[in-house]
């Protein structure tokens, strides 16, 4: 699991439905110790969202969080820009420079509290009390956040630099292949669509179907147990519909297109497989052109 990719991904969903009507809509969050300042903007202007986007700062914060490594510290200021139409998003992060041009004291004892620094920026170490403030809020050093050994495997927010995700919008089959009463499930059936024939490394999705229950999957990115809305076969495409989160699971948009350069008799397994497959469920996905 990525919970930053999935937190900037919710991030998102917060943003394009306070500011449906934007084509860009840009997050910029400033933050030192329990204190931030979230501004949206859509298409370059100020939003009168701000601050009422509800979960909006929560999640920022738990970003901010995730992005935490031992002795190195956080971002200071972070931005994230989402376009209209895509799931993707970019991301910039910087934990140098100063987030507010007035630090307080009790602030910045508070970020160190929170993300201790081998090296604390200057300007840090300038703001901070001669004596410890009765203002510090004490939570603050009880909920310093835990990282599990695992963590350092998975890819982390960045503290300082640039990230960007685009999701996947197709991919071309020239292999398929169709199975029932697969093993080692009795009953199960499958249907596969791979870039390359004989190579364990290449894209493929992945159409399981057992009892009531289905599955897809896109290799090697993850897989979805719902979420499949429709399934269009139009010539040569096979379009397939995903709700949001199935989309987020299989890392791609929500349209995805499997171009279909398969010779006719493949052509005709998969035209005949996914109404047997799908259309025996009470409570499939849409079947057009099939």
């Amino acid at each position: 699991m990525d919970e930053g990719h999935d937190t900037r991904m919710h991030i998102g969903d917060l943003v394009r439905a306070a500011v449906p009507d934007a084509s860009r809509v840009t997050v910029r969050r400033a933050q030192l110790g329990a204190s931030g300042v979230t501004t949206v903007l859509g298409d370059g202007r100020p939003c009168e969202v701000d601050g009422e986007v509800d979960g909006l700062d929560e999640s920022l914060e738990r970003l901010r969080e995730l992005s935490y490594r031992k002795g190195k510290g956080t971002w200071f200021s972070c931005e994230l820009e989402f376009t209209s139409g895509s799931r993707g998003h970019g991301c910039r992060a910087d934990g140098e420079a100063m987030p507010f041009a007035l630090v307080e004291p009790a602030a910045a004892l508070g970020e160190l509290t929170m993300f201790p620094r081998d090296v604390p920026p200057e300007w840090l170490l300038a703001a901070l009390p001669t004596a410890m403030p009765f203002g510090l809020p004490v939570p603050l050093l009880d909920e310093r956040p835990w990282h599990s050994p695992f963590d350092e495997h998975r890819p982390a927010p960045p503290i300082t630099g640039e990230v960007s995700y685009t999701p996947a919008a197709g991919m071309t089959a020239r292999v398929a292949g169709h199975e029932e009463d697969s093993e080692p499930v009795p009953g199960q059936r499958l249907l596969w669509l791979g870039e390359r024939p004989d190579d364990p490394d290449a894209e493929a999705v992945v159409l399981t179907v057992h009892e009531e229950t289905y599955y897809l999957a896109r290799h090697p990115e993850g897989a979805t147990d719902g979420g499949l809305r429709s399934l269009t076969l139009d010539g040569a495409t096979l379009r397939v519909e995903l709700t949001p989160r199935a989309a987020d699971r299989l890392r791609t948009e929500t349209v995805f297109e499997v171009r279909l350069d398969l010779p006719a008799e493949s052509m005709a397994t998969v035209r005949a497989a996914v109404p047997g497959m799908l259309g025996r469920l009470t409570d499939g996905p849409q079947l057009l052109g099939f």
